[in-house]
């Protein structure tokens, strides 16, 4: 779904968005435990689902699934909680309230033909106004939760093999770091002379904006001197500007076949008899 201007625009400037005549706020960074718990609901890839969940709206599949799974006695995935503690969050209800109050705070409206089948998610936002978010309106509101909050949702047409690929390089490449808010709001309020407790009001999405650029240009200073040392970069430099990121041209995931089995593996096709050594293969 493409964003308007002004649904840009007021992203851009972190302020809220009304769909439908219910106001979505972006979340705050007091609020970033709850923000970590509740996001995998709104990043997850439907294409990863049963294929009889593929073709209804994201919201019904993922109530279809933990029901199914309850209903088997087997444990739930999780989501469709963290669904209605993402939507908590962005109507702000309950605000400072545990997160298990503020998920029941929804009622879930289902149909009485069909127990299964979920009509829609009724909740009361500013104590007076009563509102419901059906399957549908949640298809149109999860493009703008997720931009709202600085998050990057996957192509319905990417494959979740090569996405999750990605993901483990990514994981496998980086270093073992103990992360917490704490520490990030510390540096960043250094850098940029604002009190933590202030930062607290930020919302997530300009907390994870100042980091990338913190990032950015720190990389780009040290790619720099690397440069001018004669360092050089398959590619070339991966940080050629303080300003804007280096657009990727292929996936971390893919590799060519010059470079499969240490390069061995295109020689070994031509003669299946003999053996490539063994070595990583990504993709």
């Amino acid at each position: 779904m493409e964003l308007s201007s002004a649904i840009r625009r007021a992203i851009r400037r972190d302020e809220p968005v009304v769909v439908d005549g219910i106001t979505l706020y972006p979340i705050r960074v007091a609020e970033y435990e709850e923000f970590l718990t509740a996001r995998p609901a709104i990043e997850v890839m439907q294409r990863t689902f049963p294929v009889r969940l593929l073709s209804v709206p994201l919201l019904q599949a993922l109530y279809t699934m933990d029901l199914e799974a309850v209903e088997a006695g087997q444990a739930p995935s999780g989501l469709f909680y963290r669904t209605l503690l993402f939507l908590a969050l962005a109507l702000r209800l309950g605000v400072g309230e545990e997160a298990d109050t503020r998920v029941k705070k929804f009622h879930v409206v289902i149909d009485p033909q069909d127990p299964k089948r979920l009509k829609g998610l009724r909740c009361v936002v500013n104590g007076m106004e009563q509102v419901e978010i059906t399957p549908v309106l949640f298809q149109r509101m999860r493009p703008i939760l997720a931009a709202q909050n600085g998050m990057e949702l996957v192509s319905d047409e990417a494959n979740p093999d090569l996405v999750q690929a990605e993901r483990d390089i990514a994981a496998a490449k980086g270093p073992k770091l103990e992360v917490t808010l704490e520490a990030l709001l510390s540096v960043l309020c250094t850098l940029t002379g604002c009190e933590e407790v202030e930062a607290e009001e930020w919302t997530v999405r300009k907390l994870n904006s100042r980091r990338e650029a913190v990032n950015r240009v720190l990389n780009f200073l040290i790619c720099g001197i690397g440069e001018s040392q004669g360092t050089k970069w398959k590619g070339g430099n991966p940080y050629p500007s303080p300003f804007f990121d280096r657009v990727r041209e292929d996936s971390p995931a893919l590799i060519s076949m010059d470079q499969f089995a240490g390069g061995k593996g295109l020689e070994a096709m031509r003669h299946p008899g003999s053996t490539p050594p063994a070595g990583p293969l990504a993709g």
